[in-house]
């Protein structure tokens, strides 16, 4: 659905748990300052919203998206200690950067987002402003019942060196790398360098129809068969 927002008819919406998993709906024409309010109400925090130089799409996610969503966001934290590198999952954190104009900018949160390379640089913060701050070091996407390709553009103004996109009922991944206003495959992780698409749905598929605990330790074990790395490092410190 598409339509256009006056900025006095974007004020509220009802809350998320209301409407069950939310189709994508789209606004066009919103201006920042509307998308910051709306991103802000406490009682939108079940919507994602990602938001490109005044297009505005509000969706809530569903079981099939949020399952392998957490798992991605348990299998990077255990990669990156058998690495030996240091980290910060930002969960869906919502990222944003305005630009110049009144319906310029753009804000998406991520599935699941991790500092690696830079979490030195944001160790301690309460908050993140992409004016001086930088953005995650990869930024996962789980796509469900729409693509995240178009959303490309969008993590590329944010500035995220790495997206993954997991279709999560096809089961593919995508590994990319920015490249000017949009993203590149490459065929292994800059975060993560022991990580190739194949081996990550690999790891998936060891937790298929088993438990979390059980998954998990199912993992140690894959990743015992994996390179290393050395002692604990603070890359980019």
């Amino acid at each position: 659905m598409a339509t256009h927002v006056q900025e006095q008819e974007a004020q509220t919406s009802p809350p998320a748990h209301e409407l069950g998993p939310l189709r994508p709906v789209v606004l066009r024409g919103v201006p920042w300052k509307v998308y910051v309010r709306l991103r802000d109400e406490p009682r939108n925090y079940g919507y994602r919203m990602t938001y490109y130089d005044g297009t505005l799409e509000i969706m809530s996610p569903a079981y099939i998206h949020d399952g392998p969503s957490r798992r991605l966001g348990i299998l990077v934290p255990l990669v990156c200690r058998h690495l030996g590198f240091t980290y910060n999952g930002t969960g869906s954190t919502t990222f944003r950067l305005p630009g110049e104009g009144r319906k310029k900018g753009a804000g998406r949160e991520p599935d699941q987002g991790f500092y690696i390379a830079s979490e030195p640089v944001v160790r301690g913060k309460e908050e993140i402003d992409l004016r001086v701050d930088p953005p995650p070091d990869l930024w996962i996407e789980v796509d469900n019942r729409s693509s995240s390709r178009l959303r490309l553009p969008v993590y590329a103004r944010l500035g995220v060196p790495e997206v993954w996109r997991l279709d999560s009922r096809k089961n593919r991944l995508w590994f990319g790398r920015k490249a000017g206003e949009t993203y590149e495959t490459i065929e292994q992780s800059i975060a993560l360098p022991i990580l190739a698409p194949a081996l990550v749905l690999e790891a998936l598929a060891l937790g298929v129809r088993v438990s979390e605990w059980e998954w998990e330790r199912r993992l140690v074990a894959w990743l015992g068969n994996l390179p290393a790395g050395g002692p604990v490092r603070e890359r980019g410190a």
